[in-house]
């Protein structure tokens, strides 16, 4: 029986009923709804649980992807709300690329080479099959999915500054998260698949005129909450 891991970011803290369960790991314990759909297996994680109470920069990020590791479920589908540098307007659903964090320090399971050295390939962070999924998954369901998104990291939970943003543009993203990456390194670090929708929910600061606030990302997910379930949903059973 085939197994997907679906994490929901910003706004988007559940996919289907199921039974949930809490999970424990040596990093922590986390909360995981486990479903099926047509013989798959699913296991849905909120990033930020389920009422958005963990900040961006206190989610356990190792404990959450651990769980799902040792749970065998090996492929992930993400989604997470975004700031738009370049090339996109709100509500564009963005298939991601490439990833820009090596400003944010360590992020890895390999504090200690005492078992070995490890030094992961992040050549192709995000997996060209289940991006291929995705895809597949968005023409079925008539979703228009833009791809070659990379997004720049940070910590938050603060929105960025115009410079920042300014030099990230300059580093070829065109996208804004302050949760994505720490993901995918993790998932990479353990061998597993990850896959990444990104939402543009607003245009970054500097690259509009008006403050920046959490309540525009919300609206925006909010509307494109429905596109994502039938997604997601699509994509694991194709």
């Amino acid at each position: 029986m085939k197994k997907f891991a679906i994490i929901g970011g910003s706004g988007f803290y559940e996919l289907m009923s199921g039974s949930k369960e809490e999970i424990a790991t040596p990093y922590g314990k986390t909360s995981v709804v486990f479903s099926n759909l047509n013989n798959v297996k699913i296991a849905f994680l909120a990033r930020h649980g389920g009422r958005h109470v963990t900040p961006p920069h206190k989610v356990d990020y190792k404990t959450n992807i651990f769980a799902l590791n040792e749970l065998g479920y090996k492929n992930i589908l993400s989604t997470s709300a975004t700031g738009i540098i370049r090339g996109y307007k709100p509500g564009d659903l963005v298939l991601l690329r490439d990833f820009i964090a090596f400003h944010l320090g360590a992020v890895t399971f390999f504090d200690s080479f005492a078992s070995g050295i490890k030094h992961v390939d992040m050549s192709e962070p995000y997996s060209g099959e289940l991006n291929s999924l995705l895809k597949r998954a968005a023409r079925l369901e008539k979703i228009k999915l833009k791809d070659d998104g990379v997004v720049a990291a940070t910590w938050g939970p603060r929105f960025e500054t115009k410079s920042e943003i300014e030099a990230f543009k300059k580093l070829g993203a065109n996208l804004v998260s302050m949760t994505n990456a720490q993901e995918c390194i993790l998932a990479n670090e353990l061998g597993m698949n990850y896959a990444a929708v990104a939402v543009g929910t607003n245009y970054a600061a500097g690259i509009c005129k008006k403050k920046l606030s959490i309540n525009e990302v919300f609206e925006v997910m909010k509307k494109k909450n429905d596109e994502l379930k039938r997604l997601f949903m699509r994509a694991v059973v194709v």
